[in-house]
């Protein structure tokens, strides 16, 4: 009998692998996802459907148009970017701005849920719509078709949409756009794509027709050329039939353009190099593009699989990259080589560098060099069997997560099937295909394709640089040579050393639970361990394999004297630099390969704490880990040298940036020169640092447990996790210590303040206010100040953006702050042109000024409380609210169970309350204005009071 059973389960066995075997033969064809129906109307529209149930009572639609600015005739540059703007702007449907309007009023936020893009290829529209009300469904694909279909062109609209458009344009300037339109036409080769950026040509933007518009709109912007996605909490046969519905009705236009499936590149004769540098430019960048050419179909399981073998060998030259990052004089500061995509229809064999403080040769010689020395030597048995185990290791994640992954996840991926005919085999379909080839694919065979990694024949290397490392920098033709001589010096075998296979030496002493209360309302299990280490476990079913962690306390750096605010500032992140125990951050990645593992210590300016995150399997690695990073941080000579180098080159020429140079001013003037302030840290500030000293400091807040409030939320068992709590959390040693933060008189300047400063080559301007007083922290005035924003930005679109032309966008942001005084802080920001500071700035103070004097319109109040309770349904499907609710309740002080009442409490929110907020918080007798100009600009820099503006 039991020779039979074995037998009979050698048989099972035996069948199980040929049928899996043969599910992914070389040759068997990609399959779709069978939770989306793919169909495909009588007139060529193409479409997808997937019901989920993540997050509920939402579906997430798309319209995807297979037209971007690569096919614009010369007299269209920027009109399909322009069309996409015109897609708010009126329709049959939603004449004049109705649509954004409508849309509001059922709780959908312009920018954040309703929105669109345009690249070179392609225009997608963004439509979240809420389906607890059992009309939206329709109204929203009603939107749909109106973007599709029905735009009215209304000429009034086009004009006020120009100006939108056009400071869009403007705020799209500076150093990358400028040197950008040098290199792209010698990156693609004298492809149309290099004359052809989405934002188009001022001149043509400003002139152009409406019918050269509707031209662009008649060509592409037809059935047979867009797909319709629909994923989310609805019935599929409903959304079939709604599609038919909207979209079925319309025709191809007759002798409309055929669309290419890619547009033309000419493959490269020879190496070229090229140096773009520019006076705002901020790093070095060098950029070698390897044999560009078309892309490979997948059609095919053997597709997928040569495809595997390219990621593994990316993922492996891109983790020795990494190891040099931490070399004492590291030749870049980041750096990547691989197999990648390009453009539309083509990839390429590309490596990417970001130069600090060494030189281009230094960053060019050290990518071509790993090249080659993969190319010559190959990579180590245990190199690949780490990449294996993370790609795994993520596809396994994605398969645990099938039902609890986000509609918006989802749709994207159906959004690139249909514009790029990027696979969809589904989760299960990709972690099994991956379970069987990998153990399969042999050292031999890798090392293999890295033998066939392109040569730099065809290459064409790029560097982009500020005008200040002119004197460090090759000219064209020294950069080629550069290429050339790299490609050929010597290399030896990698190298590396063992890492070992547990992270702990010792087990700990395990502490106690010495209370366990369960708050029922919350759901979730409080405990207090003997260290005196308080722990609260909210147990979800939001993700199946996620847990997340939060420890804080007050403190922070600013507890410490001025001398050491470099010292304490950087502490946390540079013991993440140095490592744990005897593990340095290449070795400790190399023993996390396969896991899912994130801790993260940090110490901010009033508050020190610890988090991460983590799958189920890997809870315990994860709390191991955060027991080390207590009690036994690595220090490193070399490492910390590192970490300085790569600290102070990436910000060598930051305040070359027109923007980062006005921040780092103005922060100074606002807040008197106190050397408290966040402003932008100069590379000088980094001499600072001492090793010893910034050690023990991580050492003082780390090294005691005391105070630490511990937040978990996920698929956590309270009983499953306590002896592990126990064990890593409660034996962190613990003295009782008073965790205090400390206030340094951290305050804006009082009175009204106004400031000019001069600062870019670009005809852009910015407007700034700034509020800062007393108030109390509480749950009403917080409630009621973000609503007054809200309300204020709806008014502040309408009027700068839709009615004024005068801005893209902007507005204002605020919070109520409790540490280290109980204060608000608000900011208006308004970019815009010079030429319209003033006008601007006048109709934003109108703004402000009549809702204090004439209150708050309901009609606005209604759109805010609509979305926030829409959103506020949608987070509470959310491990990252629970988290961020609960672990902030305790920081505050607030209770936790705020988070249960919510909806209600805003139900509450009155117009009265807000034109109340409106004359407590936005006080124009205790403001700061100040506004940004170009160089160029006839004002004068000034910094000066007055009674009023």
């Amino acid at each position: 009998m039991k020779f039979i059973l074995q037998s009979l389960l050698g048989f099972v066995i035996l069948f199980q692998c040929q049928s899996i075997s043969a599910q992914y033969g070389k040759q068997d064809p990609l399959p779709v996802d069978p939770d989306v129906k793919i169909g495909k109307l009588s007139n060529g529209l193409t479409y997808y459907i997937r019901k989920n149930v993540k997050p509920a009572k939402k579906v997430e639609l798309r319209l995807a148009v297979n037209a971007g600015s690569v096919l614009e005739n010369e007299n269209q540059r920027g009109l399909a970017h322009f069309m996409e703007h015109m897609g708010f702007n009126g329709s049959t449907h939603f004449p004049k701005n109705e649509l954004v309007d409508f849309l509001q009023k059922s709780g959908v936020k312009f920018g954040a849920d309703l929105n669109a893009y345009t690249s070179f290829d392609e225009t997608v529209y963004i439509l979240p719509v809420p389906t607890d009300d059992s009309t939206m469904f329709d109204k929203g694909m009603t939107v749909l078709e109106d973007w599709a279909f029905n735009n009215l062109f209304d000429k009034n609209e086009i004009e006020k949409e120009r100006g939108v458009v056009l400071e869009e344009s403007r705020l799209s300037k500076g150093s990358f756009e400028r040197m950008s339109r040098i290199y792209f036409p010698k990156l693609f080769n004298g492809s149309k794509y290099g004359e052809r950026l989405p934002i188009g040509k001022d001149e043509i933007l400003k002139s152009f027709k409406p019918e050269t518009l509707k031209a662009f709109y008649k060509n592409w912007y037809r059935p047979n050329n867009m797909a319709v996605m629909v994923v989310g909490d609805i019935d599929p046969a409903e959304a079939e039939k709604l599609i038919i519905k909207h979209f079925g009705k319309f025709k191809n236009p007759p002798g409309a353009p055929v669309r290419p499936a890619i547009i033309p590149i000419k493959p490269r004769v020879g190496p070229d190099a090229l140096v773009v540098t520019d006076e705002e430019a901020t790093n070095g960048v060098v950029q070698i593009y390897n044999f560009v050419k078309p892309a490979e179909k997948q059609r095919t399981w053997g597709d997928a699989r040569k495809s595997l073998l390219e990621n593994l060998v990316s993922s492996m030259i891109g983790q020795r990259l990494n190891e040099l990052t931490q070399k004492e004089n590291p030749p870049f500061l980041f750096g990547n080589t691989g197999f990648s995509p390009f453009i539309r229809g083509y990839s390429s064999f590309t490596s990417f560098a970001v130069v600090s403080n060494g030189t281009i040769e230094d960053a060019v010689t050290a990518l071509m060099q790993e090249t080659n020395r993969a190319r010559q030597f190959g990579f180590l048995q245990t190199e690949l069997e780490r990449a294996k185990a993370s790609l795994l290791n993520i596809a396994e994640k994605s398969k645990n997560e099938k039902d609890k992954t986000e509609s918006g996840q989802l749709v994207g991926q159906y959004v690139n099937n249909f514009l790029n005919g990027t696979p969809i085999t589904g989760v299960e379909h990709r972690y099994n295909f991956y379970k069987q080839v990998l153990p399969g694919i042999s050292l031999d065979e890798i090392n293999t394709v890295a033998r066939s990694m392109p040569s730099i024949n065809n290459a064409f290397t790029l560097v982009t640089a500020p005008n200040a490392m002119k004197d460090k920098l090759p000219d064209n033709g020294a950069l080629l040579n550069s290429v050339v001589t790299a490609a050929l010096k010597p290399v030896t075998a990698y190298e590396e050393k063992s890492v070992g296979t547990a992270l702990l030496d010792k087990e700990p002493v395990a502490g106690k639970t010495t209370s366990e209360t369960v708050n029922e309302k919350l759901g979730a299990t409080d405990l207090v361990l003997s260290n005196g280490v308080t722990v609260r476990i909210k147990p979800t079913t939001l993700k199946n394999d996620e847990i997340q962690m939060d420890a804080w306390r007050h403190g922070g750096f600013q507890r410490y004297d001025i001398a050491d605010k470099y010292n304490a500032s950087n502490a946390a992140t540079l013991v993440q630099s140095m490592g744990v125990k005897d593990l340095a951050p290449t070795d400790l990645r190399k023993f996390l390969a396969g896991k899912t593992v994130s801790v993260q210590p940090y110490i901010n300016d009033h508050e020190e704490g610890i988090e991460g995150r983590s799958s189920v399997k890997d809870f315990e690695t994860y709390l191991q880990l955060v027991y080390l990073y207590m009690t036994q941080p690595r220090k490193d000579e070399k490492l910390f040298n590192s970490y300085i180098s790569n600290q102070k080159g990436s910000l060598g020429f930051i305040m070359k940036d027109p923007g980062a140079s006005y921040q780092d001013t103005l922060n100074k003037i606002i807040y008197a020169n106190n050397p408290w302030s966040d402003g932008i840290p100069h590379p000088e500030d980094f001499d600072k640092i001492k090793l010893d000293r910034s050690f023990e400091i991580y050492k003082e807040i780390f090294g005691n447990a005391d105070g630490l409030h511990f937040t978990f939320v996920g698929n956590v068992d309270p009983k499953t996790a306590k002896p592990l709590l126990e064990k890593y959390l409660g034996s962190l040693p613990a003295k009782a210590t008073t965790h205090q933060y400390k206030d340094n008189g951290l305050r804006m300047i009082t009175g009204q303040t106004d400031i000019i400063l001069k600062r870019g080559k670009d005809q852009q301007a910015q407007i700034n206010l700034f509020f800062e007083g007393e108030t109390e922290y509480n749950r009403d005035n917080r409630l009621q100040l973000a609503a007054l924003l809200e309300v204020l930005n709806i008014q502040i679109i309408e009027k700068l953006r839709e009615d004024m032309s005068g801005m893209y966008g902007g507005g204002l942001g605020g919070t109520i702050s409790k540490r280290p005084w109980e204060h608000f802080n608000i900011q208006a920001n308004i970019p815009c042109g010079p030429e319209n500071v003033e006008k601007l700035t006048k109709a934003l103070l109108d703004i402000i000024k009549n809702a204090q004097e004439n209150g708050i319109s309901q009609k606005d109040l209604d759109k805010v409380k609509e979305t926030w309770r829409k959103q506020y349904h949608v987070n509470l499907q959310s491990n990252d609210y629970w988290m961020g609710n609960l672990s902030n309740a305790f920081i505050n002080g607030d209770n936790p169970e705020n988070i249960l009442d919510y909806e209600e409490k805003i139900n509450t929110i009155t117009a009265e309350d807000l034109q109340k907020a409106a004359k407590k918080f936005l006080t124009l007798t205790n403001m700061v204005k100040s506004v940004l100009y170009p160089e160029s600009a006839a004002v004068t820099e000034e910094v000066k009071t007055k009674k009023g503006f």
